[in-house]
């Protein structure tokens, strides 16, 4: 048996548990992850909660995170985007942008791994980073990061970390 076992006390009778498939729901914002199979041409899956968005539907998605220092507003930026075309009732395309955070976003891409877990947008409490994915399943959880932008758009995948001390690093080096 694993897993720690239930607590409390409910009289002598054990406690309901929530069934495992009511736990393993995706809720809220949830759960966005792109597949970047291709650079030239550039193709790519893109996930919203389990749910497929086209490519050819997809303008662009951004992320932007800034520590109240690199942003110069006084206030963190933590911000995720995707700019998409919808078709309307009467069948024209419109642009629609949604806000992605709260939620998870994992980007899989050229044997790299990037993992964003927000929980609260426009604040850096809750917010995770973690890069790669070790053969023991785990990742690097980032530390003393100031800036992490991610630009993916129609012929530009681009990934860029700043540190605390300026050193800007490119996460997906082609």
């Amino acid at each position: 048996m694993f897993g720690k076992p239930a607590q409390g006390s409910n009289n002598g009778a054990e406690p309901r548990r929530r069934s495992a498939s009511d736990v393993a729901r995706i809720e809220g914002g949830g759960l966005v992850q792109i597949i970047v199979t291709s650079l030239s041409p550039m193709t790519y899956s893109l996930f919203l909660n389990d749910q497929a968005v086209p490519q050819i539907d997809i303008e662009s998605l951004s992320l932007d995170i800034e520590t109240p220092e690199q942003s110069g507003s006084g206030s963190a930026i933590v911000r995720a985007t995707l700019s998409r075309y919808i078709t309307s009732v009467t069948g024209q395309k419109t642009m629609q942008r949604t806000e992605l955070f709260p939620s998870t976003l994992e980007l899989v891409a050229l044997g790299r791994r990037i993992s964003i877990t927000c929980s609260r947008a426009d604040s850096l409490d809750g917010l995770y980073i973690s890069l790669g994915l070790k053969p023991d399943g785990t990742s690097g959880e980032v530390e003393g990061a100031a800036a992490l932008r991610i630009l993916l758009t129609e012929g530009i995948l681009d990934a860029k970390l700043t540190w605390v001390d300026g050193e800007t690093e490119d996460l997906l080096p082609q």
